[in-house]
């Protein structure tokens, strides 16, 4: 499976490669989506390289003043406000590029909520989420913030604690306490709903990669226990769980936490996302943000390469777990 999943993600990246240009800008690639998640997939499998000319481009391009990103063209940036930010930051981190992380984490920061640790997902600050939340923790962690990564594992714990019953749907969002009446419109941010498909399965995983990694940084067992209790509550989810894009964030907090737990059941996460990616692979090494599987060939554009790179950074963190 290692094999595999690092063939996977070495067929992706070879499809980014060949959309980068010599200013560290890519082919298609129109906004900031195509540029927050590709310098991690670079370095994530080994192209230290051509990861340092995207974010030199991103520095010339898109950083502002105070840690800030241009996110011009990018319809969702006022609804998940840090969370390109964050995955730069861990790649600055990752990266040597201090400078970088510590003004990203800066503009990060100012979404924290005190009050109940969590990161404001919005513009407006009205709404903590999942995602947004265990990113932000992350980026926080890597880049020395450690007081409001720990702080975000906390959200996690009060969110997870106040769930009726997570057989019945994992609620992710929080408004002065959990969110569980919303408009229609709003459902597919504020509920992982099992008796339908096509959910947001990545919350699951999202949330254990923080807490597998406050664990690490921590040595306190309890975070491993209760983001393989996020893990494994995927299971009460429909058939597809592990095999649409919103799968692979399952397979990065499974293959995390293995790491530390070394439970059979969390490397068979693993092998489960990881086959589900591969069978959505186009042949030329691209993901799409669809749910049709494979195909000859993607068109560079931001979205493409936004897909592609997340799915080569989690492919590469899959094909890197050891197998005993």
């Amino acid at each position: 499976m290692r094999q595999t999943a690092w063939d996977s993600a070495a067929r992706g990246c070879a499809w980014l490669l060949a959309q980068l240009q010599p200013d560290g800008s890519f082919r298609g690639g129109d906004d900031l989506r195509a540029y927050y998640k590709t310098p991690a997939a670079l370095l994530a499998h080994g192209e230290t390289r051509a990861a340092h000319r995207v974010l030199d481009y991103v520095e010339s391009r898109y950083l502002r003043a105070g840690g800030d990103l241009d996110g011009t063209g990018m319809p969702w940036l006022s609804v998940y406000r840090t969370y390109p930010h964050a995955w730069l930051c861990c790649a600055a981190m990752m990266a040597g590029r201090f400078d970088l992380a510590r003004q990203l984490v800066h503009f990060i920061s100012r979404y924290h909520h005190a009050a109940s640790g969590g990161f404001f997902a919005d513009e407006a600050r009205s709404t903590e989420e999942v995602m947004t939340t265990s990113m932000a923790g992350l980026a926080c962690l890597w880049a020395g913030e450690r007081d409001l990564a720990i702080a975000a594992g906390g959200w996690l714990e009060a969110l997870w604690r106040a769930q009726p019953d997570v057989s019945r749907g994992l609620y992710t969002s929080w408004r002065n306490g959990l969110v569980t009446e919303y408009p229609e419109a709003e459902a597919s941010g504020c509920l992982v709903d099992p008796a339908k498909p096509g959910q947001w399965y990545f919350q699951y995983g999202i949330s254990a990669a923080l807490l597998t990694a406050l664990a690490g940084a921590t040595g306190e067992a309890h975070w491993l226990s209760l983001g393989r209790q996020f893990l494994h509550a995927s299971a009460h989810c429909g058939p597809d769980r592990y095999r649409t894009p919103q799968s692979g964030k399952v397979g990065w907090g499974a293959a995390w936490a293995y790491r530390l737990s070394r439970a059979t059941e969390d490397l068979e996460l693993v092998h489960q996302v990881s086959a589900g990616l591969m069978a959505l692979q186009n042949d030329d090494g691209s993901w799409l943000a669809t749910g049709v599987y494979g195909g000859a060939a993607a068109e560079a554009d931001s979205v493409t390469i936004d897909v592609t790179s997340e799915f080569v950074t989690l492919q590469s963190f899959m094909g890197t777990v050891p197998v005993v």
